[in-house]
């Protein structure tokens, strides 16, 4: 990275962490843990988007510049209308001058499959690799594969899984651990999303005689 971005302004540390998060959970970055070292790299899709995309998208230098701008405009050294023209100019130069990569439509994986609807938008939420996520921009519903409910359980939520969930806000599933009797046993997991993180719970259906 060009030493004047940072000293122009590439972010900030309120901002950073949630940029990173968004990153991860539209499947543009993914965390690779090694004991206690997290490192983020990545994706396959991002390596193949940074490959279409113009040069002049792909440096950090330009970020940085239009941060340093728009602290102009805050300081009232430079019109907001001047600045937009500026972007306005760039982005016609590049739609004109543009030409598309022989092959890249074998680049991106395909179209994620949409698997419910968001408890909290009503957005298309799909899977990724890490997990389920809400495709709508702002919206951080998830349910993670390697969520820590499910592990104490040794399963894994499914797409079959997830799809009930969302559904019908429970699912059926079989072979859960139990750490109090080392067994397995069948139960209803119903899905409690409280705005914040997407929580589960046990039921168990009722057999003849008042019994679990």
């Amino acid at each position: 990275m060009p030493e004047d971005a940072e000293r122009k302004g590439l972010g900030t540390p309120a901002t950073r962490a949630g940029i990173l998060e968004k990153l991860v959970s539209t499947g543009f970055l993914e965390r690779k843990k090694n004991k206690k070292t997290v490192q983020l790299l990545p994706s396959h899709d991002a390596v193949s988007l940074i490959t279409v995309l113009p040069e002049q998208l792909q440096s950090p230098l330009l970020t940085a510049e239009w941060e340093y701008r728009l602290g102009e405009i805050e300081r009232g050294e430079l019109a907001p209308e001047d600045f937009m023209a500026g972007i306005s100019a760039m982005l016609q130069e590049l739609v004109r001058t543009y030409r598309m990569i022989k092959g890249t439509e074998y680049l991106f994986t395909p179209p994620r499959e949409v698997v419910g609807k968001c408890p909290r938008c009503g957005g298309d939420v799909a899977e990724l690799q890490k997990g389920f996520f809400c495709q709508n921009e702002g919206c951080k519903f998830a349910i993670w594969k390697n969520n820590k409910w499910w592990e104490l359980k040794r399963k894994q939520p499914t797409k079959a899984v997830v799809t009930a969930l969302l559904k019908d806000g429970r699912a059926h599933v079989t072979g859960l651990y139990s750490e109090k009797t080392g067994k397995t046993y069948d139960a209803t997991v119903v899905l409690e999303d409280d705005g914040k993180y997407a929580n589960f719970k046990l039921a168990f259906d009722r057999q003849k005689g008042g019994k679990r």
